[in-house]
């Protein structure tokens, strides 16, 4: 039986206000395993994208990850000093946001943008990791990619701007990509095309795949297996065939409840 790629077991973050402490994560396990796509599915404020800053040790003070251990090929992340986990994040480790709009920067080309990650990682000179990035590019589907390299962020269209994130996140083939909400801000069309890309290159680059979504349908298409978060914990988690047709929590019972049936 092959080792899981990642192991988060008793997870706890923390983020400490004036009215008290809120317990974002409250004592979440689970584990992924090598190529495979899992969906972590509940609503806003439950804790699915505080899970994924915990495990790319991206928590904003005062959040801290106050107990439990992230495991990545054997080692703990948690306990990695900035300097080695900075090593792990976007090498191995690679993450797409739910705005590409603010997570790009504005005056900086997208081919550069999309080829700094082999630039900083993989040692792979400027100029190559730009030829490396408008293949990339070309990969995720961004029409003439030599020449839209050359363009900022912002003279590319909400669908483009999220397909140049996931091919700044494969850029570096990395072991596991986490997609946060990769599709929030687009129309319905955009979305399909933008989660039937995801498939494709989880298939042909075998990277393992955490997915982070409200949306059950996307969940139902995407992953074989689905943890429901509730206020910081996982109530429910399964092969996603059988939690959809027999949830035994009631809150994925409601969430199941609430898609639109045309």
């Amino acid at each position: 039986m092959t080792a899981p790629l990642l192991e988060v077991s008793d997870l706890h973050t923390l983020f400490p206000t004036r009215d008290g402490t809120v317990h974002a994560v409250n004592g979440i396990s689970f584990d992924l395993e090598p190529g495979e796509t899992l969906g972590i599915v509940g609503e806003s404020g439950s804790g699915k994208s505080v899970t994924a800053l915990s495990i790319m040790r991206l928590l904003q003070p005062p959040g801290r990850i106050a107990s439990g251990s992230i495991r990545y090929k054997g080692q703990d992340l948690a306990k990695l000093s900035v300097g080695d986990m900075q090593r792990v994040r976007g090498a191995e480790i690679a993450m797409i946001f739910q705005d590409p709009m603010t997570s790009m920067n504005p005056v900086i080309k997208v081919g550069w943008q999309v080829g700094e990650p082999l630039f900083l990682h993989k040692s792979v000179r400027r100029k190559e990791a730009v030829r490396r990035a408008v293949g990339m590019l070309e990969r995720v589907r961004i029409p003439l990619p030599s020449r839209r390299a050359d363009d900022y962020p912002h003279q590319f269209s909400g669908g483009m701007r999220q397909r140049a994130m996931i091919a700044m996140g494969l850029v570096t083939a990395p072991s596991i990509l986490i997609a946060d909400e990769p599709t929030t801000a687009l129309d319905v069309t955009i979305q399909a095309q933008i989660l039937d890309l995801l498939k494709h290159l989880n298939e042909e680059f075998g990277t393992a795949t955490i997915l982070i979504t409200h949306n059950l349908g996307v969940v139902a298409g995407m992953c074989r297996r689905v943890l429901v978060m509730y206020a910081g914990r996982i109530v429910e988690s399964g092969l996603t065939d059988e939690v959809f047709a027999r949830p035994k929590h009631p809150y994925t019972w409601a969430l199941l409840r609430s898609i639109p049936v045309s």
